[in-house]
């Protein structure tokens, strides 16, 4: 026979194990959108355009510094393949740092600060780094985050804008 005092000691521990069951919850889709912002900023140095295109949602947004918005993860893929590559050797050193994520639900929001050094095609001679934040929306979909929406804010980078395109 359980007494009100034991009822309200399991409720209070039923309770507990829902608040950390979330807060888990929470830590671990923090470190998953860590390893796909990684994934993706790996994948964009090596130039693997199908890797960094499938980091992204299905009816996502790519809005970056010198390049119209694209929308929806095959018109990205086309504009990996077809424009990024025109202006991305792949030989830049990317400094991924600070990551600042929080999620709700399915959703989720983060910001990461970019250090991006560019290189001279012809020597692989070190040109100027740019700096810049990612500000980025995630969506679970299908059981996995996936990049919603991603904007490129340039914070220190070649005077007069970024270098012309069809340099590469």
């Amino acid at each position: 026979m359980e007494t009100p005092e034991l009822e309200a000691r399991l409720r209070e521990l039923e309770d507990t194990v829902a608040e950390l069951k979330q807060r888990v919850q929470v830590a671990e889709d923090i470190e998953e959108i860590k390893k796909l912002q990684w994934t993706y900023v790996n994948a964009l140095m090596a130039t693997d355009w199908d890797t960094c295109a499938n980091c992204f949602a299905e009816d996502a947004l790519v809005d970056v510094y010198l390049h119209e918005p694209v929308r929806g993860r095959a018109a990205i893929e086309r504009w990996f393949k077809e424009e990024l590559s025109k202006t991305h050797a792949g030989k830049e050193g990317d400094v991924c740092i600070h990551p600042l994520i929080t999620v709700d639900g399915d959703r989720a929001k983060g910001n990461w600060l970019l250090y991006l050094m560019y290189f001279y095609p012809r020597t692989g001679q070190s040109m100027f780094w740019v700096q810049g934040y990612y500000d980025m929306d995630y969506v679970r979909e299908g059981g996995r985050w996936k990049i919603a929406v991603m904007r490129w804010h340039e914070t220190i980078g070649l005077p007069g804008g970024g270098p012309p395109t069809g340099l590469w």
